[in-house]
C-alpha cells in the first residue's frame, strides 16, 4: 500500500506499508534483513517501509525484494480487520 499521491511519488524511493500493522511491519523488516534485504525501514518521522532504487541497485535486487514480498505475504496474511 502506498498512500502518496501518484503525482508526488518518487521513482527512486518506494515507500510502502505492510497493511498498517506495526507488528507485522516489524516482522517484515526483521525477516527482510535476515534475507540480506537491508535498510527497508522507512523514515523515522513517517514510519512504514522504503525501498531505495538508486543507480547502484541492480535489477536482481529488485527481483529479490519482489520474491521476498510475495513469499512474506503468502506466509503472513493481513489481519481480518484490514
Amino acid at each position: 500500500m502506498n498512500a502518496t499521491e501518484a503525482r508526488y511519488r518518487s521513482r527512486i524511493n518506494v515507500p510502502f506499508r505492510v497493511c498498517k500493522n506495526d507488528a507485522l511491519e516489524a516482522k517484515f523488516i526483521a525477516e527482510a534483513t535476515a534475507a540480506n534485504l537491508v535498510d527497508l525501514k522507512g523514515h523515522r518521522s513517517v514510519g512504514g517501509c522504503r525501498a531505495s532504487l538508486y543507480n547502484a541497485m541492480p535489477v536482481e535486487g529488485v527481483h529479490a525484494l519482489i520474491a521476498f514480498m510475495t513469499a512474506f505475504k503468502a506466509a503472513n496474511p493481513a489481519p481480518a480487520a484490514e
